[in-house]
This record gives structure tokens, C-alpha cells and sequence, in this order.
């Protein structure tokens, strides 16, 4: 069975961005991550459906 929560790593390296960038998305409303105490849990069969859902939006104060 393919696991569906990935780390902060494994999605960043997927979208192609930087750690530290991945991190800060996870604080957005609609990113599809749960978050365990200190532990970030990305849902990587929703997340190029976020992509998707957010193509045209900029995020410039990161």
C-alpha cells in the first residue's frame, strides 16, 4: 500500500520548492496537511489538487 501522508520534505521536493517554503504553505487554510503537535502530515493524493485549486494565486509575502 502507497502511503498517502508525506513529510515536509517529500512534498517539497515533489512541488520543486525549498523546504523552508513548503513549510509555510502548510500554515495556509485550505493545505491539505494535518498537523500532530510538532509533526506536519501532507495528504500527497490532495496536493496537486491544491495545486490546481490555487494556479493564479501569488503568495508574495513569502
Amino acid at each position: 500500500m502507497d502511503q498517502i501522508g508525506i513529510n515536509i520534505e517529500q512534498a517539497a521536493k515533489i512541488m520543486g520548492i525549498s523546504k523552508q517554503l513548503m513549510a509555510k504553505l502548510t500554515k495556509e487554510a485550505d493545505f491539505p496537511c494535518i498537523k500532530f503537535q510538532r509533526r506536519i502530515v501532507i495528504n500527497k493524493e490532495l496536493l496537486p489538487e491544491w495545486f490546481k485549486k490555487n494556479v493564479g494565486n501569488f503568495y508574495v509575502d513569502y
